[in-house]
Order: C-alpha cells, then structure tokens, then sequence
C-alpha cells in the first residue's frame, strides 16, 4: 500500500504496542473495511476494529493516529479496489458493459461501505488520485462517443448510481440471503405481500411475480443494455443536430 502502509508512529504518551499482537496497518485498514462493508461506517469504531483483530484499542495507535486516520485510508482502500476500466470509444458498447460489471464485482464486496460519503467526511489531502482518474476516463469515454460535456456527466452519474444501487438494493441482500430471499428481491413486489392483499389489482405484477425468477446477473445485464440503448439515443440526436 506504499506509503499508506507505513506506520504513523506513536503519538506522545501513546502505550507501546501489546506483546506478541502481529499487527499492521495493512491489516487494521483491511478489517475496517471488513466491517464497513458489512455492516456500515457507524458499525466502525476504534473498539470494535481492537476486538476483531483481537488486540486492545491502544495497539492500534501504533498504526493510525485515529478513527479518522482509518476512515479516510479504508476510503482510499475502497478507490484501489475499483479496476480502471479499458474505455474503447470504437467498441463503446461492449467496454462499457465491461465498466458496468468491472463496478458491480468491486462494489458487490463492500457494499454498506458504499454509504461513506452519508456516513463520514473524508480529509481532502488523503483522498486517492484513482478518483479523479476514474472520473477523467470516463468523462473523456462520453465525450469520444459523442456525448457532450454536460451530458458526459449525467451519463457518468447515472453509471455511478446504476452501479451503487444495485449493490445497495439488489447484491447486498441476494448474496447474503437465503433462496426466499434472493427470490424477492429480483421480483417486482414479494410473492408474500401479494398473498397478503388478494384484493389489490395488480395483474401484470402478478403474472411477473409468476414467472421464473432471474438471477441477480440477469437483472443487472438487462438493467444495463436499459442504459445503453439510452446513451445510444443520445448520441443518436445530437449526431444528427436536433
């Protein structure tokens, strides 16, 4: 992790690092991000990360100055995690599906960490340069294709919510859920809730209710060629001046 993975140092009056614990800063930064993706940033506290690493709190301050220090080396953590995508404007279609699912994997393994920017504040100085990469890349990938600036960054946000929703609403309970619930969450209302109000009219929800249900893979294709044949309509427009 370069120079991230040096230790801070100990502050004045800082206790020395507990006998025999095999500690680092790799490894406390790793577990936050362990806990964070999990359960959450407030899941995340000096205590906490101490008694899942199986130390006191006290070994810690040998590695990271504080609970801030942690936060903003786990958000740098979570950049490095994301692939830079290979963002061909010639075959624009199939790279950015490629983008798409690149996000989803790195996001799908972190997936309440996802709320960082709702749960903490991050310290400028520490953010990581492959944020600002990312965001050039892509806004450069648009523009190639054709899009405008402007509509560069509505594309670009619109691929940041696409892939972190579906995280947030759809993986984070399927890959964690047993059969009942990966099933409801890929349909459109849970089977259970329609059994509950018989008297509702909703034919079209429950004949989908009634199909088979897709995988959370299918969804996200299908949610993303959604997406595409969108841009593909922008371009489409502006190409012809209207």
């Amino acid at each position: 992790m370069g120079a991230e993975s040096k230790a801070t140092g100990r502050g004045r009056g800082r206790p020395a690092r507990d006998a025999g614990a095999v500690l680092s800063r790799e490894l406390i930064v790793r577990k936050a991000l362990d806990i964070a993706g999990s359960e959450g940033f407030p899941a995340l506290t000096m205590h906490r990360l101490a008694r899942d690493l199986g130390v006191t709190p006290r070994a810690l301050y040998n590695h990271v100055r504080d609970r801030q220090d942690v936060v903003d080396a786990v958000a740098a953590l979570m950049m490095r995690e994301i692939p830079v995508p290979h963002l061909d404007p010639a075959h624009w279609r199939d790279s950015l599906r490629a983008a798409y699912r690149e996000a989803r994997g790195a996001y799908r393994k972190f997936p309440r960490a996802l709320l960082i920017a709702l749960d903490e504040t991050l310290t400028p100085a520490q953010v990581d340069p492959n944020r600002v990469i990312l965001t050039e890349n892509m806004l450069g990938f648009f523009v190639d294709i054709g899009l405008s600036l402007e509509q560069a960054m509505a594309a670009r946000s619109a691929f940041l919510i696409d892939v972190l929703g579906f995280a947030l609403a759809v993986d984070y309970r399927y890959d964690r859920g047993e059969a009942a619930v990966r099933e409801a969450v890929v349909r459109p209302v849970p089977g259970p809730w329609l059994d509950a109000l018989p008297e509702v009219a909703a034919p079209l929800t429950r004949r989908a209710a009634a199909l088979p249900p897709p995988t959370s893979d299918a969804v996200f294709d299908a949610f993303v060629d959604m997406r595409i044949a969108a841009i593909e309509s922008m371009v489409s427009v502006r190409g012809r001046g209207d």
